[in-house]
């Protein structure tokens, strides 16, 4: 049913709705910071999670033996990193708020940044995508 290549979009999609959710969460963090933001944020990253598990790591597997340029394998692996650090920092965000655990850093301190980098993984992503799929390359 599904192939690489639908895959790939089905990837696109789920990028996408992450998009939509991000900007919403953000736009509802000046209005109601603590009900909705908290909702679409743990949504988009429940669907970034789905998206890491169905698409991106069976893709780095099967990418794992081929030959690749040093300034891809340099995004690629930047891309993996940040994305590890965005799904760790929102995880850590949302189990702070909720006093599950002792939180040195404030979370709110940690909110910006984590959607800096989460900005960047999703920038590097599609790069990656565009490298990959399309054959075009930005970087």
């Amino acid at each position: 049913m599904f192939t690489d290549f639908n895959m790939v979009y089905v990837d696109l999609l789920l990028q996408f709705i992450v998009i939509i959710l991000l900007v919403l969460a953000v736009a509802q963090a000046y209005r109601d910071p603590y009900d909705k933001h908290c909702k679409l944020m743990t949504a988009a990253i429940a669907v970034q999670l789905l998206s890491v598990v169905i698409y991106m790591l069976p893709s780095m597997h099967s990418l794992s033996g081929v030959m690749m340029g040093s300034s891809f394998k340099s995004l690629m692996y930047l891309h993996h990193i940040l994305g590890l650090i965005v799904i760790l920092f929102s995880i850590y965000i949302k189990l702070a708020f909720s006093g599950k655990i002792p939180s040195p850093v404030p979370p709110l301190k940690m909110m910006k940044p984590t959607l800096l980098l989460w900005i960047l993984t999703l920038l590097g992503g599609f790069n990656l995508y565009l490298t990959l799929w399309e054959g075009i390359t930005i970087i």
